[in-house]
């Protein structure tokens, strides 16, 4: 090839970059040949040595071999698993230049993936309102789960059997992508700085138990998960061990667990069964070993008890500024009804609760609705009411529209999936005045967007907030007005 050719795009390929801005999902941006290259672990402004990972029709995927240049905006992270956990994509990157990408992200993403006409489409960006930062950078966590497992597993076919041998039991996260195996970790800045006393305690009692951990291809072992929980602004701590086996298994070896019952703070320990095939706990089985099954926390002037499965923000200092971000959207008068669907334990709605007449909350877990009726009770919120089950049902049977209640207001607030088409559709029904759409998925917000301006709604305002520094997720509240 000569030196005037470009170079050439492929699989395995190898490119010098430099990168030119951050995108939606975390990867940073550069091209060569005018192709879109997004590479995970990029930030603007450095120079690296790549190589294509993956070639597709309008992009290309790549990984990072070499920095041959660094940032203006790189700092030295914190962590020192930074370059080996994959939690914290941005940790390299000043605060300051994390939320001011994920502004413009947010305006990106409006202005190129919402349906609807483009000349429309360029006055959204403008709708987009400063980012609110987090008020803490790190330790901002009040959840955290660890997962027990292997540094190393390798099979080996003997005869008709697959053999496997697992190496080095430990405890840590899954490195993306590599769900079979755990990379060992000692320290996590995003939850408590006593962090990585409680996971030397952990490595001590499996070296001292020999009690086994779970194998996921086998499904054999015990100790699974690591789930921790505190209160920010109660001081109060949980500790729970998932384990894969049943309690009249375990009882001999509770003795053992109780080691972690003196730690500072520990209102609850558990042992948490779950016995099934993923990590993912389905009727759970928690039995304390310490304490009760909740701890309690507080926003605002409210408290909630927290269960180890509850729906509750990671970020309590960062949900106080979002949900002050919602009210000021919604901006509720005395007379306003307010549906507040996809409500998980109910916070938003019992704290929007104090400025209108009326909440009405539908939420599908039940668990979660039982969760904000015991909240709600406890908080002494008499002008709430909870519906369980998904939001286009509920809003198609006992809440539809011209029946018992007219929405002045309506908050949603969808997982990453955004709307289904019928909870749009039901919405659109029940025309209130006003939408408050709360996403934490631009992408999806986008589409759902369209949907509504195109049923006579404005946007109004968006605003980002930042609940999770150094990762690439973004939280937005957006207003729309009826026309």
């Amino acid at each position: 090839m000569s030196s005037t050719e470009a170079p050439t795009l492929h699989s395995g390929s190898r490119h010098t970059v430099t990168v030119e801005k951050l995108t939606f999902g975390g990867a940073g941006l550069a091209h060569v040949n005018g192709m879109a290259v997004f590479i995970t672990g990029g930030i603007p402004g450095q120079q690296l040595e790549i190589t294509i990972t993956r070639k597709k029709d309008s992009y290309c995927e790549a990984r990072v071999d070499a920095v041959l240049k660094k940032s203006k905006d790189e700092i030295m992270p914190r962590c020192k698993h930074f370059a080996d956990c994959g939690g914290c994509v941005w940790q390299n990157l000043a605060y300051n230049k994390q939320i001011a990408y994920k502004e413009d992200i947010v305006r990106e993403t409006l202005e190129h993936l919402t349906p609807i006409d483009p000349e429309e489409r360029k006055r959204l960006p403008g709708r987009v309102l400063k980012i609110i930062p987090s008020p803490q950078v790190f330790h901002y966590r009040n959840k955290l789960e660890l997962s027990f497992g292997y540094e190393n597993m390798r099979s080996e076919q003997q005869g008709t059997k697959r053999v496997y041998f697992d190496e080095n039991p430990t405890i840590g996260y899954h490195k993306p992508g590599q769900w079979s195996t755990v990379f060992p970790v000692t320290e996590c800045h995003l939850y408590d700085e006593q962090l990585p006393s409680l996971i030397a305690d952990v490595r001590r009692f499996m070296q001292e138990t020999r009690i086994s951990v779970h194998n996921p291809k086998t499904h054999r072992g015990i100790l699974r998960t690591l789930l921790l929980r505190r209160g920010i602004h109660t001081g109060e701590q949980m500790i729970g061990f998932v384990v894969n086996a049943k309690k009249r298994e375990l009882e001999p070896l509770f003795q053992h667990f109780m080691r972690f019952a003196g730690r500072s703070g520990l209102k609850s320990l558990l042992i948490v069964e779950n016995t099934g095939m993923n990590d993912r706990v389905e009727q759970a089985k928690v039995h304390p070993l310490v304490g009760g099954t909740t701890i309690t926390e507080q926003l605002f002037d409210l408290r909630f008890d927290i269960s180890p499965f509850s729906f509750f923000q990671t970020n309590t200092f960062g949900a106080e500024k979002l949900y002050q971000a919602i009210a000021q959207a919604a901006d509720l008068g005395p007379r306003d009804v307010v549906l507040d669907a996809y409500c998980g334990m109910g916070t938003i709605g019992q704290y929007l609760a104090r400025f209108c007449e009326k909440v009405v909350g539908i939420e599908s877990h039940p668990d979660a609705v039982e969760d904000a009726l015991r909240s709600a009770g406890k908080n002494r919120i008499g002008n709430i009411s909870f519906y369980k089950g998904r939001v286009e049902q509920v809003m198609q049977d006992q809440l539809k529209a011209g029946a018992k209640y007219a929405f002045s207001t309506i908050v949603v607030d969808p997982p990453r999936a955004g709307l289904h088409p019928d909870a749009r559709e039901a919405v659109i029904a029940h025309s209130p005045q006003k939408i408050v759409y709360v996403s934490c998925n631009p992408a999806t917000f986008a589409r759902d967007l369209g949907f509504f301006l195109q049923k006579g709604y404005e946007l109004r305002s968006v605003q980002p907030v930042d609940m999770f520094p150094h990762t690439a997720h973004i939280e937005t509240v957006a207003v729309l007005q009826k026309q």
